[in-house]
């Protein structure tokens, strides 16, 4: 049953397979995980011998990484030389981060300053390799956030985060990812409130392996193909996003920060939702400070790699879009602009309306600059909506964070190019990204003057 509803693989973040509820029958667990829908699993290490074995495993099995570090209740129990250990291990190729590492006192099992201390010299530890930290905190979020600070350290994961909504913003703030286990699938659980508050590019999903079990099997050991219940979760907070949304837009957030082989480069065509989407090409018009294509080290969209290595074909459009099902439309938006390639695009759209899709088009509303034509008019009968990028309330702002290349004339430019869209008949929505030099409401009113469409987009770099 689980193999027919993951349709991309998975991946556990945070497990401890080496662990000894798994000594009868580790190599079965690993192997269901894996042939039920798991890409990569991070083991981690919580005291010497446990990063050890986390070592152990990643080199036995292709698609297991390793995290080696000491946990806050083993940090009293550290040797003199536990640092340059604990970097000879991290020397190994599967050796991905430094973890499990923070502060734990709700059990105190070592005193709080040992814990400080050692937690303190991991994250230099951690700052010096350029490894991510995985960190553990439990009842200690203000010290933990100030030595975090301290550190410098600005990238890892807050490991089945317990905070608010209100720390969570904090922690990504820090540069950290938020991880979620098991605990957000409990009926009482905050988890799914402190969830919303972020954006889901900053989210990784997790087991903590054989703790933390969802719901659906709580109160059993856990394993790492447990995760999908997490997704799910996630999927229903976040609806309409899909399960496949969520899956793989919190792996592709997983190969990023751990540095993980794997995903799919260059695609033309990627579902998001219920939409269908072209990636037509990479160029662009605008540099907005704020896109994925600036604002990013890897243009991803919805954990989408959009990276083309070379523009597509339109032999080559159309057959990816048959390759797919279950979508509503067709929606030119990829990493560039669409309407650089009209030729090419426009016979797309014929092709696609031919077969009865619906069609749009999302555009930083320079086509008819770029072209020297009268591009709505061009449009009627071929797409059936349009969404143009406005972004700002006037031409001064416009230029700063879009950096048109069209220059002074690209803010009036797309004025009028919405304008005609309407004119034509076009179905015809503004947008607009939520960035604190823009005047949103001078925006909707600018909209609703022209008689078309408002909308306003979140600023989440890779979530779409």
């Amino acid at each position: 049953m689980i193999a027919e509803i993951i349709l991309f693989p998975m991946i556990d973040t945070h497990a401890h397979l080496d662990f000894p509820q798994y000594d009868a029958d580790r190599d079965d667990i690993i192997k269901s995980g894996f042939e039920n829908g798991l890409e990569a699993v991070i083991n981690i290490g919580t005291d010497m011998e446990s990063s050890r074995k986390s070592i152990e495993l990643a080199e036995k099995y292709e698609h297991i990484y390793a995290a080696v570090g000491i946990h806050p209740h083993d940090s009293k129990a550290v040797s003199k030389d536990y640092l340059n250990r604990l970097k000879e291990m991290a020397s190994n190729k599967k050796v991905v981060a430094i973890g499990e590492i923070g502060l734990d006192y709700y059990r105190d099992h070592s005193p709080r300053d040992i814990q400080r201390k050692v937690f303190a010299e991991q994250l230099e530890l951690a700052k010096e390799l350029r490894l991510p930290a995985v960190i553990h905190i439990r009842e200690s979020l203000d010290d933990s956030f100030e030595l975090i600070r301290k550190s410098g350290v600005r990238k890892g994961v807050l490991h089945s985060f317990p905070g608010n909504a209100n720390q969570c913003r904090i922690g990504i703030e820090l540069g950290f990812l938020i991880s979620f286990a098991g605990p957000l699938t409990y009926p009482k659980s905050n988890r799914p409130d402190a969830a919303t508050a972020l954006p889901l590019s900053k989210i990784l999903t997790e087991t903590d392996s054989p703790y933390l079990t969802p719901q659906a099997f709580r109160g059993r050991r856990n394993q790492p193909e447990y995760v999908r219940y997490v997704i799910e979760k996630l999927a229903e907070i976040f609806s309409p996003y899909t399960f496949d949304d969520i899956e793989r837009i919190t792996s592709a957030n997983a190969r990023l920060l751990f540095g993980l082989p794997g995903g799919q480069k260059g695609t033309i065509v990627y579902k998001i939702r219920r939409s269908l989407y072209i990636n037509l090409t990479n160029r662009c018009s605008c540099g907005c400070y704020f896109c994925p294509r600036t604002a990013a080290k890897q243009e991803y969209v919805a954990g989408h790699d959009l990276r083309l290595t070379g523009e597509p074909t339109v032999a080559q459009v159309l057959e990816a879009v048959k390759r797919e099902t279950d979508f509503d439309e067709v929606v030119f938006c990829g990493l560039g602009e669409p309407t650089i390639r009209l030729k090419e695009m426009l016979e797309i759209a014929g092709a696609l309306k031919t077969e009865g899709h619906r069609v749009r088009l999302n555009t930083n509303g320079h086509g008819s600059l770029i072209n020297r034509i009268d591009l709505p008019l061009k449009l009627t009968g071929l797409i059936d909506r349009v969404s143009v990028s406005l972004n700002a309330h006037n031409a001064d702002t416009y230029n700063r964070i879009c950096r048109p290349d069209k220059g002074p004339a690209a803010y009036n430019g797309m004025l009028e190019f919405i304008e005609g869209c309407l004119k034509a008949g076009l179905e015809t929505v503004v947008s607009v990204v939520d960035l604190p030099e823009v005047d949103i409401e001078a925006c909707r009113g600018i909209a609703a003057e022209m008689g078309a469409e408002f909308r306003l987009r979140k600023y989440s770099r890779g979530d779409g």
